[in-house]
């Protein structure tokens, strides 16, 4: 190596190392506020906004049970004292055992999910004729964004909605439950 190339390469490395110590003396200084507890909820919710944290919606690991666990009962698996994993391998063997079940539940829920984009349609006056899911959804969207209160309202409705049939579901099974236990009473 000659003089100039040797220089080069210190110099090369001078920069390099010169670069590197301010990032070092950065990450070995952390901020107060991100050692605090829930530090890490907050910075989720500065990048994505509020509600966008850990155990959201459908990425939370309960509300992911509840989901293997309707399409366990569409297959006639058993779900009681089982977990999602051993859940998931059971649906996954019910799907290769019986794919025309399977192409059924898709289908039927694609056309369950159709139906809730027309009614969001119809419900912001979007004319729903001849027009393709993704049509819908790309105006759909559009009316959202423009209008995002009466989105709100309109996702409320829908919530309360839902809220009133699981309380009217869970009402029926305890009245089941209560029948049944007091006509076993009887007999004996």
């Amino acid at each position: 190596m000659t003089l100039r190339t040797k220089g080069l390469a210190f110099g090369i490395s001078a920069a390099l190392l010169l670069t590197a110590i301010p990032s070092i003396a950065g990450a070995a200084a952390v901020p107060e506020e991100q050692t605090r507890p829930g530090a890490e909820l907050r910075h989720q919710e500065e990048v994505h906004g509020p509600g966008h944290g850990f155990g959201h919606g459908r990425h939370d690991e309960k509300h992911r049970l509840e989901r293997l666990q309707y399409v366990a009962r569409y297959f006639d698996i058993k779900t009681d004292g089982k977990d999602g994993k051993q859940l998931y391998e059971e649906i996954q063997a019910a799907k290769k055992a019986n794919p025309q079940k399977w192409e059924a539940f898709k289908a039927e829920h694609r056309a369950k999910f159709e139906e809730r984009i027309k009614e969001a349609a119809r419900y912001f006056g979007i004319a729903t004729e001849g027009k393709s899911v993704e049509q819908l959804h790309k105006e759909l969207r559009a009316a959202r964004e423009a209008n995002p209160e009466k989105w709100k309202a309109f996702i409320l409705e829908k919530r309360n909605q839902f809220d009133a049939n699981k309380r009217r579901e869970t009402g029926d099974s305890a009245k089941k439950n209560e029948s049944a236990t007091s006509n076993s009473g009887r007999s004996m």
